[in-house]
């Protein structure tokens, strides 16, 4: 079944797309150093049953095996933890680019965005680094991103861009900011500081992750405009034990889908249960889906701007 409406609106955007995931997103890690006001980490890691782990080693080389096998696949390592604390992140990033994946892409907070780290990632070929700062100025800074060090990241991220011309590698450099009641005062500062650095500046949507976040701090959107949600053709989430989830937002593991250690990617993209919440998100009967019923974040989820357009701009720069 080829998921798409009548009109023709929502869907895949190809064949090619609908036989294997064009974006694959992997936790690598459920580990962060942060405790940032706007991550539902700082809540997920002080409950009862939070194991902190990064994916095994054979789990990652088996999704990096298939994914090899499909060309222009958007492979992505972020979500729940800071990839840079997995233990071999180097050798993770090295072993897909050795296998020929790309683009490949992280987003890390850039504290251990260090010398050593930074030449080990251009070396290695990553296409896109996209840091996370979410402010400018050292005030604003601390009051989101707790437990960080304002002077050490930005002295990481600069000599991150000298390193990246130094060398003149083709690594594309992206930095982000969070539209947060606590930084939008200066949003427009921010874009005009990094702008002539960076490759691209990212300005996200401020969304509940999944209704952990204060949702009163956040506008919502009317529900009778809900569209269908992008994610379910565009990308699939592998959570950090194999478990591959439909929502990327999912900190719970309520949306999973099957488990990529027992079954290949390609499989799980076309199982008949994934199939069935396509089509009743196309029906727009979102209350049931399980975890898709309650969302309040699908204003954020855009079939026109999402990170496939950050991405081919940045890309073709």
């Amino acid at each position: 079944m080829k998921c798409l409406d009548l009109k023709g609106k929502y869907g895949f955007s190809s064949e090619k797309d609908r036989i294997f995931p064009p974006m694959v997103v992997l936790e690598i890690t459920n580990v962060c150093n942060l405790e940032c006001i706007h991550c539902p980490h700082v809540l997920i890691s002080k409950q009862k049953d939070y194991k902190p782990r990064h994916m095994k080693w054979e789990t990652f080389s088996k999704i990096v095996e298939e994914v090899s096998l499909h060309d222009n696949i958007i492979f992505r390592l972020l979500s729940d933890g800071e990839p840079l604390m997995h233990p071999r992140f180097l050798d993770m990033i090295r072993l897909a680019k050795n296998k020929g994946i790309t683009p490949i892409n992280f987003i890390t907070n850039g504290v251990f965005l260090n010398e050593e780290m930074s030449a080990g990632i251009l070396e290695a070929g990553v296409e896109v680094v996209e840091i996370s700062l979410d402010a400018l100025t050292k005030q604003t800074y601390e009051k989101i991103r707790k437990n960080s060090d304002y002077e050490l990241v930005m002295s990481n991220v600069n000599r991150f861009i000298e390193l990246r011309n130094i060398k003149e590698a083709q690594t594309k450099i992206m930095v982000s900011i969070i539209d947060q009641p606590e930084s939008r005062h200066e949003i427009n500062e921010f874009e005009n500081y990094w702008t002539p650095k960076v490759d691209r500046v990212i300005k996200r949507k401020y969304t509940s992750i999944g209704g952990l976040i204060n949702i009163s701090r956040i506008q919502q959107a009317n529900e009778e405009k809900r569209w269908p949600c992008p994610q379910l053709w565009r990308r699939i989430f592998i959570n950090v034990d194999g478990y591959a989830e439909y929502c990327v937002e999912d900190w719970h593991d309520q949306s999973i889908i099957g488990d990529v250690n027992e079954t290949s990617l390609r499989e799980i993209w076309s199982f008949p249960e994934y199939e069935k919440i396509r089509s009743l998100q196309l029906l727009k009967r979102f209350s049931e889906i399980p975890y898709c019923a309650g969302c309040k974040d699908w204003q954020a989820r855009d079939w026109k701007y999402d990170y496939f357009y950050a991405l081919e701009k940045v890309l073709r720069n």
